[in-house]
C-alpha cells in the first residue's frame, strides 16, 4: 500500500498488523485502549469526575485510566449540556510519533509530559499521513499498535467528516471544495495559505482557526478566524507577527479557489503569486532603516492622520508620483500605537547581526505588503504598498535651470558644499550652535523661490521638507512645538526644509510689541533655529522691516526680480515641452513664444496654463496646441479682471460709497 496516502478503503487491513495478544499490560498507558469519563457539576455546584454512565464520583479521579493509552473526558455545564470534550494521550509510543512528526499546532504543547486534544482530533486527522508513515517504519509491534489505535479512533470520531473530505478534496472529478463547519480540514498549521489583501495577492504562513460554537445563525462570532505569521519590521529587527483573515458562514459547499482564503495548495495556479510575493519580500527586507522614494497609489492613513472629505472620514487617499520616507523606526516613535510587536514564541530576525541576510524564499514568501512611512506633501504618517514604492530620480538639471544670476547660483552652491562636506564645516563658540546654513528668498509669488529649494534639494540629492507657517499654529507655544517636530523630522532624514511664508518670523519687533503673541512667537522660532544643523530655506513675498535677531542668523538673502520676457520664454518653452516628454512641437515658434512671453504673468500662472490647456487638449483626445493655450490664458484673464473688479467693489463699499458716487467723486476731482 501507498505509506504516503491514508486510504480508508483498507483501514481495517492496515489496523490489523501487530494487533497479536499482548499479554499482561504494563503500566503507564500501554494498555491500548480508550477510557472514557464525564466531568459534571454535582449538586453542591462542584465539577467532578465520572464513569461514563455512572452517578458516582471518582476518588481518586481517573485512578482506574492510568494504563490506558488514551482517556477522554466530556465536560458538561450547569445545565448538563456538553460543552467541549479532552483527548489526554497517556501512550509513551503516540507521544513520541507525534513529537517526531507534528513541528507545531495550535494549543498543542508536545514537550510537556500530559499531551491533551481538545474537542475533535483535528492534529491527528491533518497529519494522518506522517503518522501512518512513521508508523510502517516501526520495528516495534507495541509501538506500531498504539499509533494505529489513535488514528483508528480518528477515523471513527470523524467519520463522515472524513467521508465528506475525501469525496469533495480528494478529488479530480470536481474542484475542492468543502461546507463550511468542515473548512477545518483544508487548513493545516504551518502551510501556506493566500488571500487577497487591499487588491494585493499575500501568502501567509496558517496557524490556527476558531469561530463560535453557539447555534445562535446571527451570532458576528460565528465566522471562521483564521490566524496565520507574517513577516513585518519594527525600525530595528524583523519578526513574525499575526495577520487575521475571515470567512463568514455560506449554505452548502463552496469552492476553495472562491474563498477569501484558501490554502495555496489548492490555487489552481500558485505559480506566479510565489514569483510575485518573493520579488515583494526581497524588497521590504532591503527597505529596513530610513529610504527617500517615489510613490503612486493608493496609501493606508492611520487613524490620527485621518481627514474628513465630502465622502466621510478617508482611511485611504491616492497618491500621485509624490516623494515619500520610508522610515519604520521613526512610525514607531510617532506613532506607538501602530508599532509591530513581534509573537513571543517566534524568532526574531536582528539586522544588527546580519540574519536577515540569511533569510530564505520561504521567509520572502511571507513578508508583509505594506511599509509604514510618512508622505512629504501630505505630511501625513501612511502605510504604503511595497510594489508601488519605487527609487527617487532626482533632476540634476533643475538647479541650472533656475532663473537666477550665475553668481547667486554660485554662492547657493558653495555654501551648500561647505555644509554638505564634514571636512569644511565650521561650529558656534558654544557646541551644536550655529551648524545650520540659512537662506532667505525673498520676492513676487511665481518666480521661483520654490523651485530653488526643490532644486537644491535634488542637487544634494536629499529630501525636502515643506512648511507653511500658517500650518504651525497661533500660539508661541504651538509653534515651538509643531516646528520643533518639523526640524528633528527634518533633521533625521537628513533633509532640507522650506518654510513657506515666513513673513512672521521675520518683521522687526517693535516696543509695542515686546508682550505681544507675535513677539513671543517670534522668539520661539530663534529658540529652535539656533540650534538647527540642516540646510533651511525662508521664503517670503515681501521684505520690510526686518529683525536684526533673524537677519544674523541667515547666511545669504537672495531677491527674485519680477520675471523678465527671457525667463517667461524660457518658462513656456519648459513647461510645454513637458507635455512632449522634453521636445518642442512644430507651433513653439520663435514668434509664439514671444506673443506668450509679452503677457505679464508670473511661473505659478504660466505653469497652471500649460496645465489647463493639457486637460482640455487630453479630454478631446488631442495632442496639446497653441488654440488650448490661448483658451487656457484668456480664461484666466477673465478670473483675473474679475478678482480685481471684485477687490474694487468691496473697497467701495466698505468706504461707504456706492458705484455711483464714486464715479461722481471722481468726475468732481477732475474737474
Amino acid at each position: 500500500m501507498d505509506a504516503d496516502k491514508l486510504t480508508f478503503e483498507n483501514f481495517d487491513d492496515f489496523f490489523n498488523l501487530g494487533n497479536a495478544e499482548q499479554g499482561e499490560e504494563a503500566r503507564g498507558g500501554l494498555r491500548c485502549e480508550l477510557k472514557k469519563f464525564e466531568a459534571r457539576y454535582n449538586s453542591k455546584g462542584e465539577r467532578v469526575v465520572l464513569n461514563v454512565g455512572s452517578r458516582k464520583a471518582l476518588d481518586p479521579p481517573r485512578d482506574s485510566a492510568h494504563d490506558s493509552a488514551m482517556v477522554l473526558t466530556t465536560f458538561y455545564n450547569k445545565e448538563q449540556e456538553a460543552e467541549y470534550t479532552e483527548l489526554e494521550i497517556q501512550s509513551p509510543h503516540i507521544k513520541a510519533a507525534l513529537k517526531e512528526v507534528v513541528p507545531q499546532y495550535r494549543d498543542l504543547n508536545l514537550r510537556v509530559k500530559k499531551i491533551v486534544l481538545r474537542d475533535q482530533p483535528r492534529c491527528l486527522f491533518h497529519y494522518r499521513n506522517e503518522l501512518q508513515k512513521y508508523g510502517s517504519a516501526l520495528q516495534d509491534p507495541e509501538a506500531s499498535t498504539h499509533l494505529l489505535f489513535a488514528l483508528r479512533y480518528t477515523y471513527m470520531t470523524l467519520q463522515s467528516e472524513i467521508h465528506s473530505y475525501y469525496n469533495l478534496i480528494e478529488t479530480t472529478s470536481i474542484p475542492p471544495s468543502i461546507d463550511f463547519l468542515n473548512l477545518w480540514m483544508v487548513f493545516r498549521p504551518g502551510d501556506y495559505i493566500y488571500t487577497r489583501t487591499d487588491d494585493v495577492d499575500r501568502v501567509l504562513k496558517f496557524k490556527d482557526m476558531s469561530r463560535c460554537k453557539c447555534p445562535i445563525p446571527w451570532c458576528i462570532s460565528s465566522k471562521w478566524t483564521i490566524t496565520a505569521d507574517t513577516i513585518d519590521y519594527n525600525g530595528t529587527d524583523f519578526g513574525y507577527t499575526t495577520a487575521r483573515c475571515y470567512v463568514r458562514p455560506y449554505d452548502g459547499y463552496k469552492v476553495l479557489k472562491d474563498l477569501r482564503v484558501m490554502p495555496l495548495r489548492y490555487h489552481p495556479d500558485p505559480r506566479p503569486i510565489i514569483s510575485a510575493a518573493v520579488r515583494r519580500g526581497k524588497k521590504f527586507i532591503g527597505l529596513h532603516g530610513m529610504h527617500h522614494r517615489m510613490y503612486k497609489g493608493i496609501a493606508e492613513v492611520l487613524a490620527a492622520d485621518r481627514r474628513t472629505s465630502l465622502m466621510g472620514e478617508e482611511d485611504e487617499f491616492p497618491l500621485r508620483s509624490i516623494r515619500i520616507i520610508v522610515d519604520a523606526k521613526t512610525f514607531s516613535q510617532a506613532r506607538p500605537s501602530h508599532e509591530a510587536w513581534f509573537s513571543s514564541n517566534e524568532r526574531i530576525i536582528r539586522t544588527e547581526n546580519d540574519d536577515h541576510l540569511r533569510l530564505t524564499n520561504d521567509d520572502y514568501l511571507i513578508c508583509h505588503h505594506l511599509m509604514p512611512g510618512f508622505a512629504l506633501v501630505d505630511k501625513r504618517w501612511c502605510y504604503f504598498r511595497v510594489d508601488l514604492i519605487k527609487d527617487v530620480e532626482y533632476n540634476s538639471e533643475a538647479f541650472g535651470a533656475l532663473m537666477l544670476e550665475k553668481e547667486q547660483k554660485d554662492m547657493i552652491l558653495s555654501l551648500v558644499k561647505i555644509h554638505t562636506d564634514e571636512r569644511l564645516s565650521f561650529d558656534d563658540v558654544i557646541k551644536g550652535k550655529g551648524k545650520g546654513m540659512v537662506f532667505l528668498l525673498h520676492g513676487v509669488p511665481g518666480v521661483g523661490k520654490t523651485l530653488t529649494a526643490e532644486s537644491v534639494a535634488d542637487f544634494c540629492k536629499r529630501p525636502l521638507y515643506t512648511i507653511s507657517a500658517g500650518d504651525l499654529g497661533p500660539s508661541p507655544s504651538t509653534v515651538e512645538e509643531e516646528l520643533g517636530a518639523a526640524l528633528r523630522l527634518a533633521t533625521t532624514w537628513n533633509a532640507v526644509i522650506l518654510i513657506d511664508e515666513a513673513d512672521v518670523f521675520l518683521e522687526q519687533r517693535s516696543a509695542h510689541d515686546l508682550r505681544a503673541v507675535k513677539t513671543n512667537t517670534k522668539l520661539a522660532f530663534l529658540r529652535i533655529l539656533e540650534y538647527y544643523e540642516g540646510i533651511m530655506f525662508l521664503t517670503t513675498n515681501r521684505i520690510g522691516s526686518f529683525d536684526e535677531a533673524v537677519k544674523s542668523r541667515i547666511h545669504l538673502a537672495i531677491k527674485y526680480p519680477i520675471l523678465s520676457t527671457e525667463a517667461r520664454t524660457n518658462l513656456w518653452r519648459t513647461f510645454i515641452s513637458r507635455t512632449f516628454s522634453g521636445s518642442s512641437p512644430s507651433w513653439v515658434t520663435s514668434e509664439s513664444l514671444a506673443r506668450l512671453a509679452g503677457e505679464d504673468l508670473n511661473g505659478w500662472q504660466i505653469k497652471d496654463i500649460v496645465r489647463t490647456a493639457h486637460a482640455l487638449a487630453v479630454s478631446k483626445n488631442r495632442h496639446l496646441g497653441f488654440d488650448q493655450i490661448r483658451t487656457a490664458l484668456r480664461a484666466m484673464k477673465t478670473f483675473e479682471t474679475d478678482l480685481a473688479e471684485d477687490a474694487t467693489r468691496r473697497k467701495a463699499e466698505e468706504s461707504g460709497l456706492t458705484a455711483g458716487e464714486q464715479q461722481t467723486s471722481k468726475r468732481q476731482r477732475t474737474a
